[in-house]
């Protein structure tokens, strides 16, 4: 379903169009920050070149949604993410930072979402599809998952799509030796905290076999939305999210488990229900929209006007 969307004039200079994939009501609606070219963050994994960001922008786990398990409290996890873009660069960038009491990873080498993680889906067309939504015969594909770990013995940087299996070799050759070109990632470990920080070219459709020549760079303008959803896999010792879930113990073998897994999403984004995420107009760091105007931009667009 695709729907017109005004904003009334008093909130920005000028009246918005947009069109939705889903109703707004049945997908999650959050913000991207227009990056002016004199404000572009540093991939470093810190978090000082996001300081001018108005704070309505953050998304945090009040915003989110538990799909399994359940977290006691902000000590035990908490999630603070920042979304920009740029149109120079033609880029999405994100600072996401999480609070964890016990930080685990390199326990699960056959499936490192079920350590601590921070997994990015995306389908840059918003048309609801999902990372194993469309034929895994086909080499050009929709939609992908892209997953960050603090690992010290795998790939910090993991791809995932529902044919890769059927491209392996060309898939290991596409996104390991060209992975630079679209995907810029820096993680940090400080203490008790995460910090992922990325920026990334999307492709829409994406060739596995042909690489970036044989994709379609997906062109980012303000006033659209994308179809991009984060969430973050919590992974605590002996505790299993899932039950008695068969599959959660053949990718857990060593006893580490999810204890919760909180999304952006209201449901998993395999087969799809990725969120949408609005591309803001770019305003100059000294004059950005004032915290109170863009929470009245938000209600508004949440309401589907």
């Amino acid at each position: 379903m695709r729907r017109s969307l005004l904003l009334v004039a008093f909130l920005l200079p000028i009246v918005a169009t947009s069109s939705f994939a889903q109703d707004p009501v049945e997908v999650p609606l959050y913000f991207a920050v227009g990056i002016p070219d004199n404000a572009l963050p540093t991939i470093d994994g810190e978090r000082d070149d996001w300081a001018w960001v108005d704070p309505s922008f953050e998304i945090t786990s009040v915003d989110m949604f538990i799909l399994t398990g359940g977290v006691d409290d902000a000590d035990d996890h908490f999630i603070d993410i920042l979304l920009g873009w740029n149109e120079g660069q033609n880029r999405v960038y994100g600072m996401v930072h999480v609070v964890d009491d016990f930080l685990i990873v390199d326990k699960n080498p056959g499936c490192t979402f079920r350590d601590d993680n921070c997994e990015i889906h995306f389908d840059p067309d918003n048309q609801g599809g999902g990372p194993y939504s469309a034929p895994n015969d086909q080499d050009l594909q929709p939609a992908y998952q892209i997953c960050l770990s603090m690992s010290e013995q795998f790939p910090r940087v993991q791809m995932y799509n529902g044919a890769l299996g059927n491209f392996e070799q060309d898939a290991l050759n596409f996104w390991w030796t060209h992975s630079g070109d679209f995907v810029q990632n820096v993680n940090a470990n400080v203490g008790n905290e995460y910090f992922y920080e990325f920026s990334l070219l999307f492709f829409d459709p994406l060739s596995i076999s042909g690489g970036p020549d044989a994709s379609t760079e997906w062109i980012l303008t303000p006033e659209s939305t994308i179809g991009m959803g984060i969430s973050l896999d919590d992974a605590d010792e002996g505790l299993n999210a899932n039950g008695n879930d068969p599959l959660a113990e053949e990718c857990c073998e060593n006893g580490f488990f999810w204890q919760a897994y909180v999304s952006m999403g209201d449901q998993f984004a395999n087969t799809g229900g990725i969120p949408d995420v609005f591309l803001t107009p770019t305003e100059e760091v000294d004059t950005a929209v004032e915290a109170t105007s863009w929470g009245q931009v938000k209600s508004l667009l949440g309401e589907g006007l």
